[in-house]
């Protein structure tokens, strides 16, 4: 079921996955000079969030390899890009339709990934996401990803108000 992404072949499919999540909760970030902490607030109302599709397969995504899952339609898809020089494997993507969620494709993309990293030499994964992506952090932690970092002006104008994160998982 799960096998490796065909930019040309795969594009369509890739584009039909719903990347939209709901939250009632966001982390807010808490610095001192020496720490982060990341607190979660309920919000007034849930927010639903839906991240591009298009930024897949965008000229400044330099993913260089990447796995479908599929039971005859792409149910959720993982990308990935090697950086050498700090032994880094940085997930660049992982998007799972949301009728499959919860039910095991978003482990096994992520053990591919792993095991690729592992292949290919990798210490940690290395992942970043938006502090409104409170169920995407909660599965990361789930399954051994930790907060390594935080970024409050990486989106600026493009995501106003929301802080990147970084979390990584040992190899």
């Amino acid at each position: 079921m799960i096998r490796e992404l065909h930019r040309t072949k795969d594009r369509k499919g890739v584009e039909a996955i719903d990347t939209a999540f709901e939250t009632s909760t966001v982390f807010d970030m808490v610095t001192t000079p020496r720490s982060i902490e990341l607190v979660e607030r309920t919000l007034a109302a849930p927010l639903i969030k839906r991240y591009s599709i298009g930024e897949v397969f965008a000229q400044w995504a330099s993913w260089d390899r990447g796995w479908v899952y599929e039971d005859g339609e792409i149910r959720g898809f993982a990308t990935v890009e090697h950086e050498a020089w700090n032994r880094r494997l940085k997930l660049w993507f992982l998007y799972i339709s949301p009728a499959f969620r919860r039910k095991g494709v978003g482990r096994a993309l992520l053990d591919r990934v792993e095991q690729h990293g592992r292949d290919l030499g990798a210490h940690h994964v290395w992942i970043e996401t938006s502090n409104v992506n409170v169920p995407g952090v909660a599965f990361y932690n789930r399954v051994g990803y930790e907060l390594c970092g935080a970024d409050r002006f990486l989106y600026g104008p493009y995501m106003p108000g929301e802080t990147a994160l970084y979390l990584a998982k040992v190899l």
